[in-house]
């Protein structure tokens, strides 16, 4: 697959301290999510992307050119930061205004997009409201709408579901995968494991300004599920007599709550299974927990 993006040894520094360190990534179309904790580099790395920073040492190509020299690139990319970075004093119709200027997009074509996007999240009653008047989670659903605003190649997004329900949350992964399959790149910044696994697609992990993994969804649980113990949450309990008969892996924690040792993340069709033939109702299973541990600690790094 032919590189949208493509990093080349690429470093970056804050005063003496490392934020990326010889970076090497290309990417393609799709989706590629960048999962880490806080500090980890991923808004640093995404703003070397979008041509924001320079930098220290190493090249990034942008669409085959230079996203620091190159304005005709800048046209066909868009960033989403962390920060909303919206003008409070505005309206939401005249903040899209003036981003879609910045990119040439017509002022007619701008509004209808803008009002699609935020139909799409039940929020295009609010293009006429100031900005500063709207709630967090509705300049969250601003800022994704600007994003979109001139209908870019590539999207880069800091976090695009901070902030937002689990309704509208939806709706952005599905517009970001439909314009996967519209051949869009798409590079999309997290630290919820929760949040990276919702998507089939390539998942790096980075810590301390280093790639430290390349994988995809499946791989992900495959390297992580290995010999580890995941929580499941009973609605109704089970008693102690048939909790002893699924085995010494299978161990109440607090009440309603199960810690199961699994060899695998098969094993856990396997320990559901057990569990309801045993009169147990399941209502969910902590899949992030072991994920989450095993990453920021940098579990089988190497491997």
């Amino acid at each position: 697959m032919k590189s949208v993006i493509e990093l080349d040894n690429v470093s970056k520094k804050f005063g003496k301290e490392y934020a990326l360190h010889s970076i090497g990534l290309k990417i393609g179309k799709g989706i590629t999510l960048v999962l880490g904790p806080n500090g980890a580099g991923k808004s640093t790395l995404l703003r070397c992307m979008a041509g924001l920073y320079k930098p220290d040492s190493g090249k990034v190509h942008m669409l085959g050119a230079d996203p620091y020299s190159d304005a005709g690139i800048r046209k066909r990319i868009s960033f989403m930061p962390d920060n909303y970075g919206l003008y409070d004093f505005l309206s939401v119709r005249d903040n899209m205004l003036f981003f879609a200027r910045l990119y040439g997009v017509d002022d007619k074509d701008a509004v209808s997009k803008a009002l699609e996007t935020l139909k799409m999240l039940d929020a295009d009653n609010y293009i006429d409201t100031k900005v500063g008047q709207l709630s967090r989670g509705t300049k969250q659903k601003m800022l994704f709408c600007k994003a979109l605003i001139n209908n870019p190649d590539v999207i880069l997004l800091d976090e695009p579901t901070a902030f937002l329900d689990a309704s509208s949350s939806e709706r952005v992964r599905g517009e970001l995968s439909d314009m996967a399959k519209e051949g869009k790149c798409v590079v999309f910044v997290t630290q919820r494991v929760d949040e990276a696994t919702r998507f089939d697609s390539r998942i790096c992990v980075i810590r301390e300004g280093r790639i430290i993994r390349d994988t995809t969804t499946g791989g992900l649980y495959d390297e992580l599920f290995k010999e580890t113990t995941v929580s499941i949450r009973l609605a109704k309990p089970i008693s102690a007599g048939k909790l002893r008969s699924l085995g010494n892996k299978v161990k109440i924690e607090h009440g309603n709550m199960v810690k199961v040792s699994i060899r695998n993340y098969r094993d856990i069709n396997v320990v559901l299974k057990k569990l309801m033939d045993a009169g147990a109702y399941v209502a969910s299973v902590d899949y992030a927990e072991p994920m989450i541990e095993r990453l920021y600690r940098g579990d089988n790094d190497g491997e």
